[in-house]
């Protein structure tokens, strides 16, 4: 999500030319920033580019004891009732596909999810976790934010949360503001691993908070500890697929909880299209039977390439009266420039490096849409 690495991952270099160095957190920041403004020249990354990237983030978690952390009060008042359905209904860094019609994939959450209510102030600046919840692959938190100084537009980096049950993470997070110095924010965190466990343990611990339009950097300590049991979900074993123009994609599971449902999927890509493309990527969308059309998110995924990954998405509650999915799949096809595919190093002088590894000849994406995918709800 706010990690530099997440833009890094795919790219084979030679790590005997580079030598490793300490580097802060606003330098971090400050060399996402610049990645990402090489990256939008020519076109801006896609949600699902990110979602990629993140696939194969392997995070080292501490294997501490992590207790329940409620000593601190929720002494801030919610800013917005319900940040779920204003993250469903704004344009707030969240990819535009939550939203749907006025009612977005988060609309349902806030009944299901638990009041979390800790809050820690330092520095100046107080942060509130107001609710949370888990699916049984991704956690979802909401967040407020409040300063004694105005801290900009919202383009904030804040570092992950550790889960220690997920050893391989994907996610998403977008931050929005909504008053004179008050933001609200929404993270996920998913599981890469095909592997449910019934609770998780979230140590939330953050010593910085970078503002990465201005680099400047809040230190302070805002740490949070809580756990979350999984929702109720409904597990179905769908194993269905669709193989056409040298890609084939398969539906494999549909879990479906009280206010989502989340699809697996996996995609796997011939040698014809592998000596063409450098890389390929399959998103889905749904609909169903009685024409809605479900907004989603994507979790992320992992493979052994950029070609054969197994990905999930997360949708917004099914209709109680479909009694059929279907599921589109859409194929990008696209070769590495400088623009899109890259390094970027630190060096001992503090200098940035940002350097490109195209292997093919440029050229501009493919697209393309296979046949649907229809999944029988009643079966």
């Amino acid at each position: 999500m706010k990690d530099i690495y997440e833009l890094l991952n795919d790219i084979d270099i030679d790590e005997t030319e580079f030598k490793e160095i300490e580097v802060s957190e606003l330098e971090k920041a400050k060399v996402k920033r610049t990645l990402k403004k090489s990256i939008s020249k020519k076109k801006k990354m896609k949600r699902w580019q990110k979602n990629v990237l993140a696939a194969s983030i392997i995070f080292g978690l501490s294997t501490a004891t992590i207790g329940l952390s409620f000593t601190a009060s929720a002494k801030s008042i919610p800013l917005i009732g319900d940040i779920f359905s204003y993250f469903s209904n704004e344009n707030s860094g969240l990819s535009d596909d939550i939203k749907n019609n006025g009612k977005g994939l988060y609309s349902d959450y806030k009944a299901y999810s638990n009041e979390i209510g800790l809050t820690e102030e330092s520095n100046g600046l107080t942060f509130t976790i107001n609710d949370a919840i888990y699916d049984g692959k991704t956690v979802t938190i909401t967040y407020t934010i409040e300063s004694e100084e105005d801290l900009g537009d919202g383009s904030f980096f804040i570092p992950s949360p550790n889960i220690k049950e997920m050893k391989a993470q994907g996610g998403s997070d977008g931050i929005s503001k909504v008053a004179d110095k008050k933001y609200v924010g929404l993270l996920t965190v998913s599981n890469l691993e095909d592997l449910k466990v019934d609770k998780v343990n979230i140590d939330w611990d953050i010593n910085s908070i970078s503002i990465t339009d201005t680099d400047k950097e809040i230190k302070g300590n805002w740490d949070f500890a809580f756990s979350l049991k999984a929702t109720e979900s409904n597990e179905k074993v769908i194993n269905k697929s669709v193989n056409q123009h040298g890609v084939k994609v398969s539906v494999e599971k549909l879990s479906i909880s009280p206010m989502s449902f989340v699809v697996d999927y996996h995609q796997e890509v011939s040698d014809s299209v592998k000596n063409k493309w450098d890389e390929a990527y399959v998103e889905l969308s749904i609909r169903d039977d009685l024409g809605n059309v479900y907004a989603g998110q994507g979790n992320g995924g992992s493979g052994i390439d950029s070609y054969n990954l197994n990905f999930s998405k997360t949708f917004q509650k099914i209709d109680p009266n479909a009694t059929k999915l279907i599921a589109t799949p859409h194929v990008t096809l696209r070769n590495f420039t400088s623009e899109n595919h890259g390094e970027a190093t630190i060096t001992e002088d503090g200098e940035e490096k940002v350097s490109s590894f195209p292997t093919k000849p440029s050229s501009a994406p493919k697209e393309l849409v296979l046949d649907d995918i229809v999944i029988d709800l009643k079966k």
